[in-house]
């Protein structure tokens, strides 16, 4: 832009061009003088023309117009004439202005400083959206400049149009404007878009045929970014013949190829970005790696001075094993002080399993020849000392059961301390059982309990159930009750606490040998109830019931049938046998048994007593003393005291008549105790042919009631009561009900459940 007083000297030119043309064309008489021609300019300002000159145009016609812009009158801005006019006025325009701070000259505002120029639209370039192609806020520099430039094409216009060097081209090139971006702005516009367009651009689905068909003529592109290129437009011949010029020489492939030149390199200064990024997050990965190595390898210095020490430990107990000189003290103490000075070294090394291969074969010694726990209470002592003082230190429930990275082991291999006992401790053990007599059984119960805190449940389980139960089962089966002196629950009773229904699996046996033993036995021998009476607790009471009613029952009714009841000359003996078995035999089988058997014999004595002479006063003593005998569980029974009322009405008769009273007591029905037939003799034994002929046979052996039910089926089978359960047979199968539910059982599940 030219400076202001250039543009003044143009005008002084200007005039004295015009002053020179006036006189050759004789426009005006009087010549300008350069006095009027610098008053008629002046320096106030563009467009200010007072003067001489302006006073003598007045009034003469002037041959151009372009003199006018001379002859007008301005003011300069701020000459306090504003507003002057509503004085003539009504108007309050300018009294508000004053109201609100205005002064003449200046603008509004908090600092007088207004506003030069007002909101105007900005026209945008393209179609892009706001800020796509720079700021649109023009300062005012800008606008100055642009008014000025527009007022000097205006002048240069009115005043030199004639000249075609003042003539502004009709085509004027545009000011290219370049956009510079540095490489962070890049890298940020990438890191917000996420990819960078070259990305995107050369992608696989760019990679897509592309048809343009917004031209004329349809054209097939390679990728969507051919499209950016501008198809080259031919002129028609309308355009031709209308003399309509285009540009040929638009370069559609150099702007292309440098567009692509700017976005390789974009997208080069992105991938170099990105590699800066990663190799810097790799040093500080290698770096944070380093610091961890660094202190792994001094925990790995450590644990190998500490792996150094206890191999040379382990070197001195071979050397010393070797030699034979190793003893259990040495041994206990070398490697009790490994496991308190090492002991995470001690766990992850499994110390405790190799101490075994040194202390096993020394503890085999001392228990094959210092152990007799059965004859020497002291040696036992002395050996559960030695087992107790190792049991910390091998035992891993003692111990933190962690590896090298901390984490919890989960070893699938047996305790050390464990092994100790079953490698060393059980092979004596079972040595010791082999020569244990089943008989005397409170050594052995004596010896388990002492070792009960020591040995872990596992073992203990396995002595119980490998060990001793089948050494008692064996000594059952050559037990005989009539030629044995110990009793059968002296040595089996101890076991209880320990075996429990374990035994059960014995019971069946030892009631079959008693009941063998019970065919020869006389109710006299009060030693069948000494022998039955601990075994009352133990089996259950549907069994009990039902071998009392099959073995002692029928022994006490043969019994009764044999008691002569003679007023006269009393006996009670058979009435004393009867009435000890009243604690262990059913109270209604014992009823029944007194009112099938003794009852009526007893009544027909007090019959032929009342008819031969009585005396009602013995008589009344003789009824009393009996009535007596009985114990009250049994005379509150209404069976009993029928009998007893019966009897009294018999005396009632016969001292009414004073005479014979005549009696006939009713039929009893048989007693048919709820057992099988008696064990049948070798040579009544019939072999079984099917399966259930042989629960039948079993059931006949224990004394087990096994009948079928009239009119009950269950899948076409009858059934059958076993005791105290319902079954029925389906082939080589049982079926019992069991809560509703018909469950497949064994024969001898079938048995155990019928005498619950």
């Amino acid at each position: 832009m030219a400076p202001t007083s250039g543009r003044r000297d143009e005008r002084k030119i200007s005039v004295h061009f015009h002053s020179l043309l006036t006189s050759v064309f004789e426009i005006p008489s009087r010549i300008l003088s350069e006095e009027e021609e610098d008053s008629s300019i002046g320096f106030g300002g563009r467009g200010q023309t007072k003067g001489k000159l302006s006073q003598e145009k007045e009034g003469k016609k002037q041959p151009r117009k372009i003199f006018e812009r001379f002859n007008k009158d301005s003011k300069t801005p701020g000459s306090g004439d504003l507003g002057e006019w509503e004085k003539h006025t009504k108007g309050i325009g300018a009294k508000l202005l004053f109201q609100m701070g205005y002064q003449p000259g200046k603008g509004l505002g908090k600092s007088l400083q207004g506003r030069s120029e007002p909101v105007e639209a900005q026209v945008r370039k393209g179609r892009g959206a706001i800020g796509i192609y720079g700021s649109e806020r023009k300062n005012e520099s800008a606008k100055k400049q642009a008014s000025d430039d527009e007022e000097e094409k205006e002048y240069k216009k009115n005043l030199a149009h004639w000249r075609k060097d003042l003539v502004e081209p009709s085509s004027k090139k545009k000011k290219v404007q370049y956009l510079y971006r540095t490489t962070e702005e890049v890298i940020e516009e990438m890191s917000k878009s996420g990819v960078h367009r070259m990305a995107r651009e050369y992608s696989e689905i760019s990679k897509a045929k592309v048809i343009d068909m917004t031209g004329r003529e349809q054209r097939i592109l390679q990728g969507y970014s051919a499209l950016r290129t501008k198809k080259t437009e031919e002129p028609n011949d309308t355009e031709a013949v209308a003399g309509i010029k285009k540009d040929k020489f638009q370069l559609e492939k150099l702007c292309y190829n440098l567009d692509t030149l700017v976005d390789l390199c974009e997208h080069e200064i992105i991938q170099n970005a990105k590699e800066l990024s990663y190799n810097q997050d790799q040093i500080v990965a290698m770096e944070a790696q380093m610091k961890t190595m660094s202190v792994e390898v001094s925990k790995e210095i450590t644990r190998m001075e500490m792996l150094t020490a206890m191999l040379g430990v382990l070197e001195q107990l071979e050397i010393k094993q070797a030699a034979n000189e190793l003893t259990l003290d040495y041994l206990w103490e070398q490697i009790r002080n490994l496991e308190q000075s090492y002991p995470e070294e001690y766990v992850s090394s499994d110390l405790a399993n190799v101490t075994l291969t040194y202390l096993i074969p020394l503890m085999k010694l001392r228990l094959s020849t210092y152990w007799r726990p059965l004859d020497s209470k002291s040696t036992d002592e002395a050996c559960r000392l030695i087992f107790q003082r190792w049991r910390p230190i091998l035992e891993f429930c003692n111990k933190t059961q962690t590896n090298r990275g901390g984490i919890i082991r989960n070893d699938s291999r047996m305790d050390p301390y464990h092994g100790l006992l079953w490698h060393a401790w059980m092979p004596a053990f079972r040595g010791l059982v082999g020569q244990w007599t089943c008989k005397n059984a409170d050594p052995m119960v004596d010896l388990i309990e002492s070792w009960e805190q020591i040995l872990p449940n596992w073992i203990m389980e396995n002595i119980l159930d490998q060990l001793i139960l089948p050494r008692i089962q064996k000594e059952v089966d050559s037990w005989n009750p009539l030629t044995d002196l110990i009793p059968i629950h002296a040595w089996i009773h101890p076991w209880l606490p320990r075996l429990g229904s374990k035994l059960e699996i014995v019971y069946p046996n030892i009631r079959h040998k008693m009941s063998q033993a019970l065919v020869a036995w006389s109710p006299s021998d009060q030693s069948a109830r000494s022998v039955l009476l601990p075994w009352v607790p133990v089996f259950s009471k549907g069994s009990m019931d039902a071998f009392l009613i099959k073995n002692i029952l029928p022994k006490l009714q043969i019994a009764i049938t044999k008691w002569d009841i003679n007023p006269s000359r009393q006996e009670l003996d058979v009435w004393h046998w009867i009435m000890n078995w009243k604690d262990l035999m059913p109270v209604q089988s014992l009823v029944q048994l007194l009112v099938s058997n003794f009852f009526p014999k007893w009544l027909q004595v007090l019959v032929a007593w009342l008819n031969h002479h009585p005396n009602y006063e013995e008589i009344v003593v003789w009824y009393t003393g009996w009535k007596a005998l009985f114990p009250p569980e049994i005379a509150q029974n209404p069976a009993i005291q029928e009998q007893f009322t019966r009897a009294l009405d018999l005396m009632n008769r016969s001292l009414a008549v004073g005479g014979q009273v005549d009696f006939t007591p009713p039929p009893v029905p048989v007693m048919t105790p709820l057992v099988a037939a008696p064990l049948p003799t070798v040579a009544e034994t019939v072999v079984p042919h099917g399966f259930r002929e042989l629960v039948e046979y079993r059931c006949a052996q224990q004394g087990i009631l096994c009948i079928p039910l009239v009119n009950r089926f269950q899948a076409g089978r009858p059934i059958f009561r076993v005791g105290n359960v319902l079954c029925y047979f389906d082939r080589q199968v049982v079926f019992v009900l069991v809560n509703g539910v018909w469950t497949p059982v064994t024969a001898q599940q079938l048995l155990d459940m019928a005498v619950l």
